[in-house]
């Protein structure tokens, strides 16, 4: 059986916390790339390089997000 929680075209119950929760893996890899990417277009106008600096950054994060989850000591 379906519950109805809001009516057609209405957002009540709608909740931004919850969205944000359900939706932190990818607002965190736009982060993880938008950041690098603001970093490396205000300093150079190469595409190029903000390429590479942008997927460098990315990687870096992963590897600091990685250790910190792992590391217990």
């Amino acid at each position: 059986m379906v519950e109805i929680i809001s009516p057609k075209g209405s957002l009540k119950g709608w909740s931004g916390i919850t969205w944000f929760k359900g939706n932190w893996k990818t607002v965190k890899e736009i982060l993880k790339v938008g950041i690098p990417f603001a970093i490396s277009w205000s300093t150079t106008h190469n595409p190029a390089l903000v390429g590479i600096i942008t997927l460098g950054g990315k990687f870096l994060l992963d590897v600091g997000e990685y250790y910190f989850k792992q590391y217990s000591g």
